[in-house]
């Protein structure tokens, strides 16, 4: 009500709520008025005015011609994500998510909540210190929205192919929400989610970057249309390592100390501006895979950006048939 008398009086039109209620009365006593409700028999009149202007979007582009803008957020509603990783990029991915209307998150993380997370992972605060990253994320997405559901598991996830497979049970799309070493080391997790996503033909996108360069994507459809993981791991690690033996067994070696044995180097260092882009672009892509209304552009492609220059590139891993 207060909306409708805002536009109205706007327009110069002076009438009180009491005005509006007889208007809207006779209209539905004429059955000119149909709830909102009945357009979707999965989401509520609540949720079709919380995503209102998203669904506004969809219907401005509507690739896949349906017959009404609901069409596309109900399979958001049905839809299952999965988020390895709840650090930066998970966090800020599972918001975007959320806010959008993810019908359920199921995220993994096996890290409790410092203080040096709260520059940039942006579903924990102070009042989280020393909880669990997964808790305190599904406590803060229901806060941003009640109707999704979360489904959160404390653990890291390991190279282990039956636990994996139990946690991308049901899954519409994965997210691998961390630096994927998977194309350079053996028995690696993502080496192993993606190939169970590609036998149960589970889309997987890929992001990852630093706060002067940013990179997202490539998704991998895992429907037949194009080269696997797999194929394209083989071609990365020709790239990667040295023709040389001896050379390769270092750097081999140099991965394994580092990486496989819990010596992990690398730092997270991040900012939360170069997080939001990274994040924006993924979950647009992830949005635009699950209801179709748009076509995906990261489908066999990474996309690069300097974040001090913004300049950008693009590069190619697969084409699809």
């Amino acid at each position: 009500m207060p909306r409708i008398l805002k536009e109205l009086k706007a327009e110069h039109y002076d009438v009180t709520d009491g005005d509006v209620h007889d208007f809207v009365s006779a209209l539905a006593g004429f059955g000119l008025i149909e709830e909102s409700s009945r357009f979707s028999s999965l989401l509520s009149s609540e949720e079709i005015e919380r995503y209102d202007r998203q669904m506004l979007q969809f219907s401005l582009i509507d690739e896949d011609r349906v017959d009404n803008a609901t069409a596309y957020q109900e399979r958001l509603k049905q839809a299952r994500v999965l988020v390895l990783g709840m650090g930066g990029w998970g966090t800020w991915c599972s918001l975007l998510l959320a806010r959008s209307g993810i019908g359920t998150l199921r995220i993994v993380d096996g890290d409790d909540v410092e203080l040096s997370n709260l520059n940039r992972q942006v579903l924990y605060n102070t009042t989280d210190l020393g909880a669990r990253k997964v808790d305190a994320a599904a406590a803060n997405v229901r806060k941003h929205n009640p109707h999704v559901r979360v489904e959160p598991f404390y653990e890291f996830a390991l190279p282990d192919r039956v636990r994996l497979g139990e946690l991308l049970k049901g899954v519409t799309v994965a997210i691998l929400a961390w630096a994927s070493l998977g194309y350079y080391r053996k028995d690696s997790v993502e080496r192993i989610v993606h190939e169970i996503a590609r036998d149960r033909q589970i889309p997987v996108i890929e992001l990852g970057g630093d706060p002067l360069d940013i990179s997202v994507g490539p998704i991998y459809l895992n429907d037949g249309s194009h080269p696997s993981f797999e194929d394209l791991r083989r071609i990365s690690q020709d790239r990667f390592y040295s023709d040389d033996a001896l050379v390769r067994s270092f750097q081999e070696a140099r991965l394994k100390n580092e990486f496989a044995n819990g010596n992990r180097s690398v730092n997270a260092w991040q900012s939360s501006p170069s997080l939001a882009v990274m994040a924006g672009l993924a979950a647009d892509q992830v949005l635009k895979l699950i209801t179709k209304y748009d076509n995906c552009n990261l489908v066999g492609k990474r996309f690069h950006m300097s974040l001090r220059t913004y300049a950008t590139r693009e590069e190619v891993l697969f084409e699809q048939d």
